[in-house]
């Protein structure tokens, strides 16, 4: 009896939307093991990217490596050493074994490589599909905003002054996680359910925006997984753009190059004449 494992998981949020999650819905589409015989590890408050999966086959690391995200550092968790993760690799096995009955000769187990340089997986192993929030809900006068989520790529001064232009001009909301910048006005960590349910009200709130604006970055990858317009603004807007690989065929997607040298101003500019034409 062949039985697919996926995980643990334990690194930031960026790693699990860029790599972990595609890669495994992509080994989980090509295997022939049924989903009923796929098993999946990974933070508590993220287990609902996985809809795929049954969610009795899904177990969870301790909540306090989900709550420390500053600790999240690629596929690692910066205070859980290699001996540890090999730990929870057995904890894994054991509660698959004790699911399923089976040996762990039956485990086909796969995992991100558990060291800090985060080595690059071929986006060939790559599924990318849109994630379901389920039932979260969030402000009814929230929905069909403009979006706004800093990253810490770009200047914090340019993103500031971006940022209270939108509100003023098109009474956008700020969103992100703790690491996003910006932290006063972000709409995400007054929920008081943050830890729990944070990353369900980020993805809905992008799913549910009327355009989402940021530095090129995971959050670009996002909104175009979800299908929604994103105007966004980098160094390297590449990987973003019609024939980039983080485009996902997204018609209302726009990636321009910007760096110090570009002004406020003609950011602006650039983003009402994209809003004009949605």
């Amino acid at each position: 009896m062949s039985v697919l494992g996926f995980g643990p998981f334990i690194g930031d949020f960026e790693s699990e939307v860029v790599t972990f999650r595609p890669y495994i819905k992509w080994i989980s589409e090509v295997s022939e093991v049924p989903m009923g015989k796929q098993f999946l590890f990974t933070h508590f408050n993220r287990t609902f990217m996985y809809d795929w999966i049954p969610e009795e086959n899904i177990f969870t690391a301790y909540q306090q490596l989900a709550r420390d995200e500053l600790e999240q550092v690629g596929y690692i968790h910066k205070n859980f050493k290699l001996k540890d993760f090999n730990t929870l690799i057995k904890l894994f096995k054991d509660n698959i074994v004790k699911a399923k009955g089976c040996t762990k000769k039956d485990i086909d187990l796969h995992h991100l490589s558990y060291v800090k340089n985060t080595p690059v997986y071929s986006i060939f192993q790559k599924s990318f599909t849109p994630i379901n929030t389920g039932d979260i809900n969030i402000q009814e006068d929230h929905i069909g905003r403009v979006v706004f989520i800093p990253h810490e790529s770009f200047d914090t001064h340019f993103q500031s002054r971006l940022h209270d232009y939108l509100v003023d001009n098109h009474d956008a909301i700020t969103i992100g996680n703790v690491k996003t910048g910006l932290e006063w006005d972000n709409v995400i960590l007054n929920y008081v359910d943050y830890f729990e349910n944070g990353y369900k009200y980020i993805v809905k709130y992008i799913t549910e925006a009327k355009i989402v604006i940021c530095p090129v970055s995971y959050w670009s990858l996002l909104a175009n997984l979800q299908g929604v317009p994103v105007f966004s603004f980098g160094k390297n807007p590449g990987l973003y753009r019609e024939d980039g690989i983080y485009h996902l065929d997204n018609k209302k997607s726009m990636a321009i190059a910007a760096d110090e040298e570009t002004s406020v101003d003609s950011m602006i500019r650039m983003i009402e004449n994209f809003m004009e034409k949605l």
